[in-house]
């Protein structure tokens, strides 16, 4: 039994969930927006008096089991999202590198050791604001805006032994000593 998948979500006022059963295609709108999502055909969606309840066909098939606590944890994810939306941030540190934003072209020019700028496309839906070094994202897709940070995170992670390239404030980093440890 998955218990995150037997949860029931509470629905907002503020939000309208709407569940087309023959596409199995949920819909969630609220003040900031909306979002869609088609769901597993196994997984089942009930909807009574602003609480969701999310069901499988099967409760001893592995496979509907995994879906069931994941399709429950979007389902309220996108709840979240266009209610009070979400929020990332990361921060570059290191001599010479900089970030710029292009608002124009939603770029976001990213200067981190390389022979040339890095140019990185903004995903639509992802608002970004820069202060000096640390860059700030909102957006009302969790996913999407995960999936973002982690991809520039992963472009230049933080060093060990000089703590240079991106971080996620909050998060721990090693700091390795070096050479200097040893003698």
């Amino acid at each position: 039994m998955s218990r995150i998948g037997k949860k029931v979500i509470l629905v907002p006022n503020t939000a309208q969930l709407a569940f087309d059963e023959n596409t199995n295609v949920i819909r969630v709108i609220g003040p900031l927006g909306e979002l869609q999502f088609k769901l597993h055909p196994r997984v089942k969606l009930n909807v009574e008096n602003n609480q969701v309840s999310v069901s499988i066909e099967d409760k001893n098939d592995r496979k509907q089991r995994a879906i069931w606590g994941t399709s429950r944890a979007i389902i309220n994810n996108m709840i979240q999202g266009v209610t009070t939306g979400f929020s990332k941030e990361v921060e570059l540190n290191g001599v010479g590198f900089k970030m710029e934003l292009q608002s124009n072209q939603k770029k976001l020019v990213v200067y981190i050791g390389f022979s040339h700028p890095v140019y990185v496309d903004i995903p639509d839906g992802i608002q970004l604001s820069l202060e000096k070094n640390k860059l700030v994202g909102k957006s009302i897709d969790k996913q999407l805006i995960g999936d973002f940070f982690a991809n520039l995170h992963n472009m230049k992670p933080c060093d060990p032994y000089k703590q240079k390239g991106f971080r996620f404030p909050g998060k721990y980093y090693l700091k390795k000593v070096g050479k200097k440890a040893g003698k």
